[in-house]
């Protein structure tokens, strides 16, 4: 029990610094009781889904996911509305996208995407408007865009954005002006920046920045006052510091801040 709660303890202390499959960690986006839900380990039920009230009486397991000491290795908490999402390994599903109120009874896998125990690895887990967008891979179409409202009738690739099995692998998700950005390849365009609005329709590149078939790997997305600023490179500029509001137009680069075509990063 002493390891138990020095185990928590270390692990409430790096909540917001270590990410993914880190030791523990939570969104900046989480509030109420779901800012006080995090992953930890113990010798009793391995790395699993926790809560606290910041006293030693009020640490809680909230559900054994992948009974016994075997580890469920919660990842990628994301809140919306009075749901807490992420990704998480049951043993006989795989990595799948999950969701929990807070309780036992409420905690249960939304969709097992990629049947049978290989798991889909949901990442990228990104609230948008009233639904989670995510990279997700059904055994199929590779890694693609997929979307969920927290039901599984509700969760659905969005787009298959790279056609064929060999997954565009997208990621980097940032809301603009009522879009959701993010870096995908088509496989004719090479990593570029694309936007969606949750629908198939509505799922396109932005911009070839690296004109043709080269990558640009827009990356290191941060929005400010509205506007994506990333890094990207193209075949004059080299990598430089970029901006786009979520249109083509909307979409150049800042400065070329080492002049010519040496990398500014």
């Amino acid at each position: 029990m002493q390891r138990l709660f020095a185990i928590l303890f270390l692990g409430l202390l790096v909540i917001g610094v270590v990410g993914g499959f880190g030791v523990a960690g939570h969104s900046s986006g989480v509030d109420g009781f779901m800012r006080h839900c995090f992953r930890a380990e113990s010798t009793v039920w391995g790395q699993e889904l926790w809560r606290t009230d910041s006293s030693a009486k009020g640490i809680t397991l909230v559900r054994d996911i992948n009974p016994g000491k075997d580890s469920g290795r919660p990842y990628q908490f994301r809140q919306l509305k009075d749901q807490l999402f992420f990704g998480a390994d049951d043993g006989r599903h795989g990595f799948e996208l999950w969701r929990t109120d807070g309780t036992s009874a409420g905690t249960r896998m939304v969709m097992d995407i990629h049947k049978g125990p290989e798991g889909a690895y949901p990442a990228g887990i990104a609230v948008f408007g009233g639904i989670i967008c995510f990279g997700a891979d059904n055994g199929e179409k590779g890694r693609e865009l997929w979307c969920s409202d927290g039901t599984a009738s509700g969760t659905a690739m969005v787009a298959d954005i790279r056609p064929g099995a060999g997954g565009s692998n997208p990621r980097y998700f940032s809301e603009v002006q009522g879009a959701l950005l993010f870096e995908a390849d088509d496989g004719a365009h090479g990593r570029e920046l694309w936007r969606t609005d949750g629908t198939k329709e509505g799922t396109m590149l932005v911009c070839d920045i690296n004109a043709g078939s080269e990558n640009s790997y827009p990356s290191n997305f941060r929005v400010v006052d509205g506007v994506l600023l990333f890094r990207a490179t193209d075949n004059r500029y080299g990598r430089e510091l970029w901006r786009s509001d979520g249109t083509p137009e909307g979409t150049f680069m800042v400065r070329d801040l080492n002049d010519g075509p040496a990398d500014a990063f």
